[in-house]
């Protein structure tokens, strides 16, 4: 995996079933195999099947079904963080193109 400008350069990302999902989670919960075993046999990430079995046993089987795992309320007020932010980051960039021209009237 190589990156770019702080950003991995067109990795696609692996998409696994909600049956892929729930048999990964019982293989690390059954503790028949350690957590290694379970990452090499199943050639997951480690962090990615910790936060399934996270997932899991906050929502049982239905964790996997697709449903977003943030609320829409909290969704729409994040969209409204970002837009305010980025409304802010549009003056700041005004403002130190005005200061700069002053300078260089100086």
């Amino acid at each position: 995996m190589t990156k770019k400008g702080g950003l991995m350069s067109k990795m696609k990302r692996r998409t696994y079933t909600k049956e892929f999902k729930v048999e990964a989670v019982e293989l690390m919960l059954s503790k028949v195999y350690r957590p290694k075993e379970v990452v090499e046999m199943l050639g997951v990430d480690r962090q990615t099947l910790y936060r399934w079995v996270k997932e899991y046993k906050a929502n049982g089987a239905s964790a996997f079904d697709g449903t977003p795992l943030i609320r829409g309320s909290e969704i729409n007020r994040l969209r409204k963080e970002v837009e305010t932010l980025r409304m802010e980051n549009e003056i700041l960039k005004k403002a130190k193109a005005y200061f700069a021209k002053m300078d260089e009237q100086e």
